[in-house]
């Protein structure tokens, strides 16, 4: 779905900000223990924060069984605990570097990279939950990358342009612009530009000028969708994503046009 060379240009520094906040959570960013052992032997038992923590384990046979150790001694200063086997994670990533392609989706790449990591459950493991959903750059979807493919394969129409927009009160927070070509992948990544939208009225009519902004632009803009900050994050955490447009639509908190056929109705079922 992500092209290997997407084009990215001309993004506004506080809408990626912004995107940044509502749609990723960092692993990095979270109060980490992290131990790291070869051959069950420790080499390093250390806070993220360089924070003092009780250490209550000596080697590492079991790795699962000392991560949740770890954790609930420490539950008031981690969010979680990392237990990594150092020839463990050697072989990850060279496994993961074998099988780089340069013509495959930048996403394909990825997903398949979190996936590899729990196949490594003795020698790269976390406490609480598994490692694919703790480490590195986390979406928060509510949904699993095959809804999302499933779902641009459905609703978004080849060689166009789909366009999502936030806002606090009628102040534009953040957009993401994205251009699908011909094989519906993603071939352009960016944000409307503050600086050419001068729409004075209601958020409403500002999104409506985003629009108008994406088809001068780019492809023609098949799917606008726009709402408030409150319901942006609502939608997100709904693992019913129609149910979730639909409770937003109702409050009168969602703009959503164009839409194509199938989309619109749907949401108007």
């Amino acid at each position: 779905m992500l092209h290997e060379n997407p084009l990215m240009a001309d993004i506004d520094v506080d809408h990626w900000r912004n995107l940044q906040e509502l749609l990723l959570e960092s692993g990095k960013a979270k109060r980490r223990i992290i131990l790291i052992h070869e051959n069950g032997e420790l080499q390093k038992f250390v806070h993220s924060q360089r924070q003092e923590i009780v250490r209550n384990v000596e080697r590492v046979d079991d790795p699962l069984a000392v991560a949740e150790k770890v954790y609930r001694a420490n539950l008031d200063k981690t969010d979680f605990v990392v237990v990594l086997e150092r020839r463990t994670v050697e072989r990850f990533f060279a496994q993961i570097q074998d099988t780089w392609s340069a013509d495959e989706d930048l996403d394909v790449y990825v997903h398949r990279m979190f996936d590899v990591l729990n196949e490594y459950e003795d020698g790269i493991v976390t406490y609480p939950g598994i490692a694919s959903t703790n480490l590195g750059l986390q979406w928060r979807l509510g949904a699993s990358y095959e809804d999302v493919l499933a779902a641009v394969k459905k609703f978004v129409p080849a060689d166009t342009t789909v366009v999502f927009g936030v806002f606090t009160g009628d102040t534009l927070w953040a957009c993401l612009v994205l251009g699908f070509d011909g094989d519906k992948r993603i071939v352009n990544i960016t944000t409307a530009d503050p600086t050419e939208l001068t729409s004075t009225g209601n958020w409403q009519d500002k999104a409506k000028e985003v629009v108008s902004w994406v088809n001068k632009k780019f492809t023609e803009c098949s799917i606008g969708l726009f709402t408030d900050l409150d319901s942006a994050k609502d939608f997100l955490r709904s693992e019913d994503k129609l149910t979730a447009l639909k409770r937003i639509t109702e409050k009168g908190k969602l703009l959503a046009e164009p839409l194509p056929k199938p989309l619109a109705k749907l949401l108007n079922s």
